[in-house]
């Protein structure tokens, strides 16, 4: 995929949904590459609300779309990138779903992919999400080094958003362990800044 065409085609999304009045936001690894992962960008997901995902899919009329039981639109596929109409992960054990909510509209940040400034959902919710999947290069994807990198590019994170986040996402025996690693990252990369630091004040 040209990057020119993908710059064109972000363009006419934001048109279209800004146009029409529809909440969205960048996630996954685009908004991982905002902020702070360093692979390329290879193509750009899109996150609006579970409740905008039949009135998106007319803005589209080319698309392909997938629709759930009930007949809305969960899935609008493009060129280039993918517009979700909220997020769920399945397992064995339960549904966890994630939603463009009032709470995340109110915490959206805005960055620069391939040149053009976009809404971002917050790094907290990027991050959990990435944590929650937790793919690795086995299968072609790189969750957890995103998280690694995210967390140690940003100056600090929201806590208690963070798992409030986790507790509304689903069941909390599968988010318990999310958190729990993610902590640990985060008591990790405490103790190498004061390892950093120790060794400044003795030079």
């Amino acid at each position: 995929m040209a990057e020119g065409q993908t710059i064109s085609s972000l363009q006419e999304v934001a048109r279209r949904l800004d146009g029409a009045g529809i909440a969205w936001a960048v996630f996954a690894g685009a908004a991982a590459a905002v902020y702070g992962a360093t692979r390329p960008v290879t193509d750009v997901d899109i996150l609006v609300p579970v409740a905008e995902g039949t009135r998106a899919a007319t803005l589209f009329p080319g698309a392909l779309v997938e629709r759930g039981q009930d007949g809305t639109v969960g899935w609008i596929q493009l060129p280039g990138f993918d517009i979700l109409a909220g997020l769920a992960r399945h397992d064995a054990e339960a549904t966890y779903a994630l939603d463009l909510d009032a709470e995340m509209a109110a915490r959206l940040t805005h960055g620069e992919i391939l040149g053009v400034t976009v809404p971002v959902i917050p790094p907290e919710d990027n991050i959990l999400l990435k944590a929650m999947w937790g793919r690795g290069s086995e299968v072609g994807k790189h969750d957890w080094e995103d998280v690694q990198a995210m967390m140690a590019h940003l100056p600090a994170l929201d806590w208690a958003y963070l798992r409030w986040r986790a507790a509304a996402c689903g069941p909390q025996r599968r988010m318990e362990q999310v958190l729990a690693r993610l902590e640990s990252l985060k008591h990790e990369r405490s103790l190498g800044r004061r390892d950093d630091d120790r060794h400044a004040g003795d030079g």
